[in-house]
């Protein structure tokens, strides 16, 4: 009753805050980029809000569950590193071209430089694989109200896809951004309460000695500490752990230098006074929270035995995290909590939908409609609801295939466009090589390699640069 309560009371601030910056919109800029006036608090927590959604709580904090610390060290890591290098070497040089362009999109930005093919790619690529990205984030949330409040998954899916579509139509970015920032607030909280919380179960930090001698699927529990030992079957079976977790958290990482719906966060910063800070405060609340919430999976195996079978838990680890906040957390810190994971999903749903929005209609329409972009918020959301409704994998595996595409495509020719003087067919082929390679890579070479198709779609996408750049410039 008191998690339903919560859940609820949640819902209607979401929507009074999209109906109260519905009312502050004054016109295009407002609703595509909140006026480009945002703060570094804003922009700091709409950027870790829209980056962790509940592929970080759900999917990052549960797979450490089968793959052990080994997943937690390596996502930590690149999540740090790379948010430190998108903020230092993208955000500045972003946001300057973007004033220059006078442009209101990431796919605009491309097509002021490099002509109108390359921004109808980048627009169609945004709006393919964001729609698969998404899929990933209403199964999450499907499957936490499926625990929280003992409702069918289904209908988890459906809550969430409506209160989103709703506030994010009417508010635009004003509306995505204020949301954001209660979101973030939440998420970030929630990470560190639901770690303190496991551990005080637990009994404090001594207990992790005793993990080393728990029982797990594949053996003892000292494998959790150790690097190149777990991951699913299949991959120990081939022998490519090590090969599938580098790739794996590097992809879901490095997002963070290209993937547009977060890097149009540097275009709507007010200055770049607001930017240097930012590339202080965004690393720090994305470590703090990828140190807490990526060490939750391993501690499972101390927590799940006491009240259900592990092995179940195998097969959709995406259960763990929500399971484990049930049973460690009184009722009214639960309800707080699941509802902060819940705000993780609908802070990233709502920039996909508004980037893709906003791409379809004034980057391929070539509309500049209000209107027609609040119709297209609720057009894109309905795909990736009913993929959801039957989700081809784990979190995980989604988020790290979405990101792998993304990321493969708009990395190479954004750090060129930003550095350097590309011709426009250089960014044309290697953002096509990229797409190509990765699609390719996926569905017939990655089962045999477990390698992600980031790795190769950068690599393609580097060499088709070069190569065009020396010979067809």
């Amino acid at each position: 009753m008191i998690i339903a309560a919560v859940f609820i009371a949640y819902l209607i601030l979401m929507l009074i805050i999209g109906a109260a910056e519905y009312r502050k919109s004054r016109g295009l800029l407002d609703y595509y980029l909140a006026g480009k006036g945002l703060g570094v608090t804003l922009v700091s927590f709409s950027f870790f809000a829209t980056y962790f959604s509940t592929s970080a709580f759900l999917g990052g904090g549960g797979f450490g569950f089968v793959a052990g610390f080994q997943w937690s060290a390596f996502l930590t890591f690149f999540h740090i590193l790379f948010a430190i290098l998108a903020w230092l070497l993208v955000a500045p040089k972003l946001k300057q071209l973007a004033e220059e362009t006078s442009s209101l999109t990431i796919p605009e930005i491309f097509g002021s430089r490099f002509g109108k093919e390359v921004q109808m790619l980048s627009s169609a690529v945004i709006i393919v694989f964001f729609s698969f990205y998404m899929v990933s984030i209403y199964k999450g949330a499907g499957n936490l109200l499926q625990v929280m409040l003992d409702i069918p998954y289904t209908q988890g899916l459906i809550i969430t896809a409506l209160i989103v579509m709703l506030y994010t139509s009417i508010g635009g970015f004003r509306a995505v951004v204020y949301t954001d920032l209660i979101q973030g607030l939440l998420t970030f909280a929630g990470g560190i309460v639901l770690f303190a919380s496991i551990i005080y179960f637990l009994g404090g930090f001594e207990a992790i000695e005793k993990l080393a001698e728990t029982q797990i699927f594949a053996g003892k529990g000292e494998l959790l500490f150790e690097v190149g030992k777990l991951a699913p079957p299949p991959i120990m079976k081939a022998g490519m752990v090590i090969p599938f977790i580098l790739s794996l958290t590097f992809a879901i990482s490095i997002a963070q230098l290209s993937s547009p719906q977060l890097v149009i966060r540097f275009v709507a910063a007010k200055n770049e006074d607001v930017l240097k800070k930012g590339a202080l405060l965004t690393p720090l609340i994305i470590g703090v929270f990828a140190i807490c919430v990526f060490s939750i999976g391993p501690l499972g195996w101390l927590i799940i035995p006491q009240f259900d079978d592990p092995v179940k838990y195998l097969k959709d680890s995406d259960l763990v995290v929500p399971v484990i906040a049930m049973k460690v957390l009184p009722e009214g810190i639960n309800a707080l909590l699941l509802t902060a994971i819940i705000a993780a999903a609908m802070s990233t749903v709502n920039s996909l939908l508004h980037m893709m929005a906003t791409s379809l209609t004034k980057d391929i329409l070539n509309r500049e409609n209000i209107a027609l972009t609040r119709a297209m918020v609720f057009a894109l959301a309905l795909v990736p609801l009913y993929i959801a409704l039957k989700p081809p994998e784990i979190i995980v595996g989604i988020v790290g295939v979405s990101f792998s595409v993304i990321t493969s495509v708009f990395l190479v020719p954004l750090l060129a466009m930003l550095y350097a003087k590309p011709s426009r067919y250089s960014i044309f082929a290697s953002m096509i090589v990229a797409l190509v390679a990765s699609v390719v890579w996926y569905f017939v070479y990655y089962r045999v390699y477990w390698i992600y198709p980031v790795v190769p779609g950068l690599i393609a996408s580097a060499l088709t640069y070069t190569i065009f750049e020396k010979f067809f410039k």
